[in-house]
C-alpha cells in the first residue's frame, strides 16, 4: 500500500476555515460517540471557529502546524508557549491540540505533527519538552503519546456543561 505524500507546514490565516471544519470533524468523531446534542453542538461551533484559527495562526505565543496531502489538510498541531502546568513542572509548552482525520490515523501523520511540534518548541524555547492533556477514555491517543515517550504526570478534568471528564496530564521526560 502506498503511503500518501504528507507535508507539514506552518498554518496561515488562509487555512482558518479548513482548520475549523477539520477540528469539528475530528472532535465530533472522537467525543460525540453517542450522537450530537445541543451542548456538544454549541461547544464545537463556539470553540473551533475560523476567527480562532486565524488568531492562532498569527499569535506570537502560539505555533500552529498543518499536515496536508495533495493540498488538503488532514491534521494539525497547536502549541501554546508559556503555558505552565503544575502537574508537569519544568515544561511550559502545551500541546493544546493534535488532531488527525480518521482516514489518516496510523499513517504517520500524527507522528510527523508531534515531531514538528517538538521542533517548534525547541526552536522557541531551547527545549523540546512539552505537556498535554488527553481524555483518559481516548485509549488510542494515550497509547500514541506513550509510544512517543510522554508519560502520565497527573490527572485533571475537562468540564463541559455539568459534566466532568477525566484527562491525563502527560509530559515529555525532563531533560
Amino acid at each position: 500500500m502506498n503511503r500518501p505524500l504528507v507535508t507539514v507546514r506552518p498554518a496561515t490565516a488562509a487555512d482558518a476555515h479548513t482548520l475549523a471544519a477539520l477540528a469539528i470533524q475530528v472532535w465530533l468523531d472522537t467525543y460525540a460517540t453517542d450522537g450530537v446534542n445541543d451542548l456538544l453542538g454549541r461547544y464545537v461551533l463556539s470553540t473551533f471557529t475560523p476567527a480562532a484559527f486565524t488568531a492562532w495562526a498569527e499569535a506570537p505565543g502560539v505555533a500552529l502546524r498543518v499536515a496536508q496531502v495533495d493540498g488538503h489538510l488532514v491534521g494539525y498541531a497547536l502549541l501554546q508557549f508559556g503555558a505552565v502546568q503544575p502537574l508537569a513542572p519544568g515544561r511550559d509548552t502545551e500541546l493544546r491540540t493534535l488532531y488527525v482525520q480518521s482516514p489518516f490515523a496510523r499513517s504517520g501523520v500524527g507522528s510527523m505533527l508531534l515531531r514538528e511540534a517538538r521542533n517548534a518548541a525547541h526552536a522557541r524555547t531551547g527545549s523540546d519538552g512539552l505537556w498535554l492533556t488527553v481524555n483518559v477514555k481516548n485509549l488510542r491517543a494515550c497509547a500514541f503519546y506513550e509510544k512517543h515517550g510522554l508519560a502520565v504526570t497527573g490527572l485533571t478534568q475537562f468540564v463541559l456543561g455539568d459534566e466532568r471528564h477525566d484527562n491525563h496530564v502527560m509530559a515529555t521526560p525532563r531533560s
